[in-house]
């Protein structure tokens, strides 16, 4: 198809994905939610800025049946708060305004993050010879159907701004400016722990400048909320983030298991629900030295691959390499949420620009990895709930399996692409 065509098709690309995206990801996330997320977020800035204790279960749950409670009695269900102090800080603002104000500005704020993000992935992967209308269209429309981010609207979850740290973060070390990547590493690590992974991967190819600069910016990050909140919250995190480990979870005492829940996408939750007994599941056996055991060989050879296929000091394979570290991040930890998957984003778009390069193989690997990743799924059926069948919860992470899998067997370079102009 020659450039003229290519720019009508994604003109119609953009067109159904403008339209459908307002609808699935835009109108229906506004007012059919359940703010599940949110929720905490909100009571934490609400907390954080009357000097209360937003890791206190007791004082949160006092805090939502004052301020969201509907009327009708019923205790409010909230889910704990278990990022860095510092974040808390961020939301003292948006708990200024009364909570369904701040719904919707943090909804908005959310789909703006999320659309900058598409802006720079394009910036990122399109050939100077495609018309952006039909790049603009493929992943709007894509991002249209995809269920994930769906849910992360739904649920007022952080994922479409931690997209953003780490698309400013890549852009900048495609730009050069490694200590600029550190720094917005840094932010989204005293936000969400999660992207000080990738401070490790500038650690690892030698790129001292980001890293140095990213721990800086952790570091000023927590003297700024030690100076404000005080001592006691960070010693308090440090507790929840320790409830994170393989096999336990935060909330245990109040009946939480999020460790073992479906939508826990995680491979030590496949080996949790697969060789336990536990609240969600009824495992082939029940023996969690064997669960515990199998998530730390997982996460043992998930690393010293990673490891293994960045070695290279080269950044020719910078975005490829980016991709695959990003897609550990989510592996590692006890917990990876179906919606986490909206951080994968940039590694779903690398795969297409693979396959338009021509010189693809597996194709359908992709291909069904996508389509396992953005499709809805039933966790909550009793027919997964015993032995074997326990596997099938296991979805999402399929998909990214087999996405990883293609990238692997087709490592990509942007200056291969450009080659091809």
């Amino acid at each position: 198809m020659n450039r003229f065509g290519l720019k009508a098709f994604g003109l119609v690309l953009c067109v159904m994905g403008v339209f459908f995206y307002t609808q699935h990801q835009g109108i229906d996330t506004i007012f059919v939610t359940s703010r599940n997320d949110f929720k905490h977020l909100y009571l934490a800035g609400y907390l954080a800025g009357r000097g209360g204790d937003f890791y206190n279960p007791e004082l949160m749950f006092l805090s939502a049946n004052q301020l969201l409670s509907d009327g009708s009695g019923q205790p409010v269900p909230i889910n704990p708060f278990v990022y860095p102090p510092f974040f808390a800080l961020l939301l003292i603002p948006l708990a200024w305004l009364p909570y369904h104000a701040a719904w919707l500005v943090f909804n908005l704020a959310a789909h703006a993050a999320f659309l900058l993000s598409l802006a720079i992935v394009i910036h990122c992967l399109r050939d100077e010879n495609e018309p952006q209308s039909f790049w603009w269209g493929a992943l709007l429309l894509f991002s249209a159907v995809f269920f994930p981010l769906q849910r992360s609207y739904w649920a007022g979850q952080m994922n479409p701004f931690l997209l953003l740290v780490l698309m400013l973060a890549l852009r900048a070390l495609i730009q050069g400016r490694e200590t600029g990547a550190g720094v917005w590493l840094g932010l989204g690590a005293a936000v969400k722990v999660s992207p000080a992974f990738l401070l490790l991967y500038l650690l690892w190819k030698g790129k001292w400048k980001g890293f140095f600069m990213g721990m800086l910016t952790l570091a000023a990050t927590g003297a700024i909320s030690i100076a404000v909140l005080g001592v006691t919250p960070h010693l308090e995190f440090l507790h929840e983030a320790r409830a994170m480990g393989y096999g336990s979870s935060t909330w245990a005492a109040y009946g939480a298991h999020f460790h073992v829940e479906p939508h826990n996408q995680a491979p030590s939750a496949v080996w949790y629900r697969l060789l336990t007994h536990n609240p969600s599941t009824t495992g082939v056996i029940d023996s969690p030295a064997m669960a515990k055991a199998a998530s730390y060989l997982t996460a043992a050879l998930i690393a010293a691959s990673l490891l293994g296929m960045t070695r290279r000091r080269s950044d020719e394979l910078l975005p490829w390499e980016f991709s695959l570290w990003t897609i550990a991040m989510l592996l590692l930890p006890s917990l990876m949420w179906d919606h986490y998957l909206v951080q994968a984003f940039f590694a779903m778009a690398l795969g297409l620009r693979v396959v338009f390069s021509g010189r693809a193989r597996f194709v359908w690997v992709y291909g069904l990895g996508l389509i396992l990743m953005m499709t809805p799924f039933n966790y909550w059926s009793g027919a997964f709930t015993t032995g074997w069948m326990t596997l099938l919860l296991n979805e999402k992470l399929a998909g990214l399996l087999m996405l990883t899998l293609f990238l692997i067997v087709n490592p990509f370079s942007l200056q291969h692409n450009e080659n091809d102009a």
